[in-house]
C-alpha cells in the first residue's frame, strides 16, 4: 500500500505531480503529448495512492473501493444518459467523459477527505 509517507505529504506529492504533469504537458511535451490525454488523467493514479494511503493512516480502513464503485455508478449515468437523453451512444466519448469524471471526482473527494482529516486530527 505504500503508507511509508504521511498523508500530508501523499496529498502534497498528489498535487505536485499534477503540476509538473500539466506543465510538462504545455513545454517539455508539446509536440509530443497524445491530443486527448491530459495531466489529471494520468494524475488520478497518484490521487487513489492519495486516498488509500490517507485513510489507512488515519481511519485504519481503505475506502477506495468504494469510491471505485461510485466510479462505475457514475459510469451506468454516463452511459444512460448518452443513450437515452442524447440517443446515441458513442463508446470513446463515453470513456473518454468517464475519466474525466472520475479525475476530477478523485480529486474533490481526496480534497474533501484531507480537510475533514485534518479538523480531525488536529
Amino acid at each position: 500500500m505504500l503508507t511509508v509517507f504521511n498523508w500530508p505529504i501523499t496529498v502534497a506529492l498528489a498535487f505536485v505531480i499534477w503540476g509538473l504533469l500539466w506543465i510538462g504537458q504545455r513545454t517539455v511535451f508539446l509536440y509530443s503529448w497524445p491530443k486527448h490525454l491530459r495531466a489529471i488523467d494520468l494524475a488520478t493514479f497518484v490521487t487513489w495512492w492519495s486516498i488509500e494511503s490517507m485513510t489507512f493512516q488515519i481511519w485504519h480502513q481503505s475506502i477506495l473501493a468504494p469510491i471505485l464503485l461510485m466510479f462505475v455508478l457514475w459510469g451506468i449515468g454516463i452511459a444512460l444518459y448518452q443513450g437515452f437523453v442524447r440517443e446515441t451512444f458513442e463508446t470513446r466519448k463515453f470513456w473518454i467523459m468517464w475519466w474525466r469524471v472520475v479525475g476530477l471526482g478523485s480529486f474533490v473527494v481526496m480534497i474533501a477527505m484531507a480537510i475533514f482529516a485534518f479538523v480531525v486530527t488536529k
